[in-house]
């Protein structure tokens, strides 16, 4: 069996199913034969920061990871922003403390805990997704860091 590997489709393709991708009109037309070594190096993961794509040949090659646009840094800054959200909230459902409020039960300590939660909660609302990755995240009432 010869592999080839087309650049366009960044795949690998085994000559035993040829007619079948010429029968359907998808066989790549940049595919190039490669060793069954070369196939056998660029099934593993790839190393730290590399994808897999090709060389100047049209062969398999580990190349650079690109860097997120800034549209995809700020849908990742606004998913983090909306799971950090979450999470507060979850934590302050958790303790009950909306509903030992409203019906008059909260101890002054509890009161105070509460009361940084919102102040977190403020202040990740206020984080600006725009300026990513460049965001200085509000620290989580009881955490050190």
């Amino acid at each position: 069996m010869a592999i080839f590997f087309s650049a366009k489709s960044n795949g690998f393709y085994a000559d035993n199913f040829k007619n079948e991708y010429d029968n359907s009109g998808t066989w790549p037309e940049d595919a190039v034969q490669i060793s069954d070594e070369t196939w056998q190096a660029y099934l593993t993961t790839p190393p730290q920061g590399k994808q897999l794509g090709s060389d100047s040949s049209g062969g398999p090659a580990w190349v650079d990871i690109p860097p997120l646009s800034q549209a995809e840094l700020i849908a990742a800054a606004e998913s983090e922003k909306s799971n950090k959200i979450n999470d507060a909230n979850d934590y302050i459902n958790s303790m009950q403390w909306p509903s030992k409020l409203a019906l008059g039960r909260l101890s002054d300590s509890d009161k105070a805990l509460f009361n940084e939660w919102l102040d977190y909660l403020d202040a990740l609302n206020a984080v600006d997704t725009s300026t990513a990755p460049d965001i200085t995240w509000p620290t989580e009432p009881g955490s050190s860091s």
